[in-house]
């Protein structure tokens, strides 16, 4: 009889951990990479995007908005991945700057509560600019984290911290007073920041989570206690 209870309970057990682990999973999103990559003469296109292919709608269809943006494609082609890709290199090809133009999109960071993305394009034509940009999406509504939700504190306290985080960023020629913050978003244990810094159009400043904790907003301080 005792086996027998036994055996119940690690059934049950076992029954809940499942319901447990499906519940998280169903929370998260499901993603397909997908890389395209075109060359004519001197001129070459190479991408990889993980796209969202699955999760709550409203977030997926954000995301997709924000990589059209990142792509520089039109909204029409978000669920057809690979023709978005090519449409993206057409754009490129017509555009007439010529070189190298590299784009990587990728999932960064993801929790019950929120899913981020970074992206980095990069062009090389004789010079090397890039834009880096970094967009944490809330599951709740699936809108884009605002700088205003995750910062409490004034611009020219964020510029400090971006000048104080700038680590091998060139900033040559720069002060605190030029870095404007743009965008931010969250990845595991940093608040990543997008300023300019020099052949950047965006660059991705990494702030220390746990040391920062006094300029959070109310509602993201203590994020990840």
């Amino acid at each position: 009889m005792h086996q027998s209870h036994s055996h119940i309970r690690w059934l049950f057990t076992c029954l809940f951990l499942m319901i447990v682990m499906t519940s998280v999973a169903q929370d998260f999103l499901t993603t397909r990479t997908v890389t395209y990559k075109n060359k004519a003469g001197k001129v070459s296109y190479s991408a990889s995007v993980e796209f969202p292919t699955g999760g709550k709608e409203t977030v997926v269809d954000n995301i997709l908005e924000w990589i059209g943006v990142v792509l520089d494609t039109d909204g029409d082609f978000r669920r057809d991945y690979d023709r978005q890709l090519r449409a993206s290199c057409d754009t490129f090809f017509n555009s007439g700057r010529g070189g190298e133009h590299t784009i990587v999109v990728e999932r960064s960071y993801e929790d019950e509560r929120l899913v981020t993305f970074e992206s980095m394009v990069t062009d090389k034509n004789g010079t090397t600019w890039r834009w880096a940009d970094c967009a944490s999406f809330s599951k709740r509504d699936g809108h884009r984290i605002t700088m205003d939700e995750i910062f409490d504190c004034s611009e020219e306290d964020i510029s400090r911290l971006m000048w104080a985080y700038r680590d091998d960023l060139p900033l040559d020629g720069f002060g605190p007073e030029d870095l404007m913050p743009v965008n931010a978003g969250f990845i595991d244990g940093w608040i990543i920041v997008i300023g300019p810094a020099r052949n950047y159009t965006g660059a991705p400043f990494r702030l220390r989570y746990e040391e920062i904790e006094d300029f959070l907003s109310p509602s993201i301080n203590g994020y990840y206690h």
